[in-house]
């Protein structure tokens, strides 16, 4: 195999709980992730040495500032290749946005060259490299929805309803993860009591228990940002059964029970100085 592409989903926080600060600067959180159907592209080309990422977004660094380029040089080096890579990045996930763009990037990186190398390592021994990247990261090595624990790196995959529907609302500034963790108003108890995965199985256990989950960002995010609040509401307004912040923010979404109505989801967003996607879990 000389050549490969690979779809890197975005995701949502479902919940997000914020525990603790731990010893080492970072918080211990409890969230459940789910991978949605908004992509970014990525295709990977073996050559003969180096590597080369390109990409049509300016915004995006083509070095070693960018992760998807560090995630390329972590696995050419665990697997002691001695060729390169040229990775050709199509990006449709915003950025710096809270869906996990970058994170899902760099492990596409690593699942990509691990076949293209036929490393044949699986996710558990690629888990250590997507550490080294971010937090978010290992949990796009596993399947599409998990319980994220630590900062974020202790994966567990579940099995949840998700014949549902999500619109998402992008804003076009971004909230750094450092000030939002900055005088949050610490969960001191988890949540794991309304985690009854069983239940969560079924449309009626799922819908029951969604208005229960929180993310700890949002009160703050909504605050400093009044159009935060505002999309929050006209979300609730076209008849979501829940809307919430997913990450740190600034995006938001909502859930639907049937699929939205394009005509009528445009029309109430379109003054806004915001992208709107509609998408939905990936099955």
């Amino acid at each position: 195999m000389s050549s490969l592409t690979l779809k890197a989903p975005a995701k949502i926080n479902l919940f997000l709980n914020i525990l603790k600060k731990r010893e080492d600067g970072y918080h211990d959180i409890f969230t459940l992730m789910q991978k949605i159907s908004l992509y970014d592209t990525l295709t990977f080309f073996k050559i003969n040495e180096g590597i080369v990422l390109k990409t049509y977004n300016t915004r995006l660094p083509l070095d070693r500032r960018n992760l998807v380029y560090q995630a390329a040089e972590l696995i050419l080096k665990e697997g002691k290749i001695d060729q390169g890579v040229k990775i050709i990045l199509k990006k449709k996930i915003p950025i710096s946005s809270g869906l996990g763009g970058g994170s899902s990037d760099s492990a596409s990186t690593l699942l990509g060259l691990n076949r293209i190398y036929n490393l044949n390592y699986p996710p558990k021994k690629l888990h250590p490299l997507a550490e080294k990247l971010g937090s978010d990261v290992p949990f796009f090595l596993y399947d599409q929805t998990a319980i994220a624990e630590g900062r974020g790196e202790r994966i567990t995959p579940v099995k949840i309803f998700k014949d549902y529907w999500i619109i998402l609302i992008t804003f076009p500034f971004q909230v750094l993860t450092s000030w939002a963790y900055q005088d949050i108003r610490l969960n001191l108890t988890t949540k794991k009591d309304f985690i009854n995965i069983q239940n969560l199985q079924k449309k009626e256990g799922f819908f029951e228990v969604l208005n229960f989950w929180r993310n700890d960002f949002e009160g703050k995010i909504a605050e400093r940002y009044p159009q935060v609040r505002y999309a929050l509401k006209l979300l609730l307004k076209l008849g979501a059964k829940k809307s919430s912040m997913t990450g740190s923010g600034p995006t938001v979404y909502g859930i639907f029970e049937q699929e939205p109505n394009k005509e009528e989801v445009n029309k109430l967003f379109k003054s806004g100085d915001w992208q709107v996607f509609i998408t939905r879990p990936i099955p």
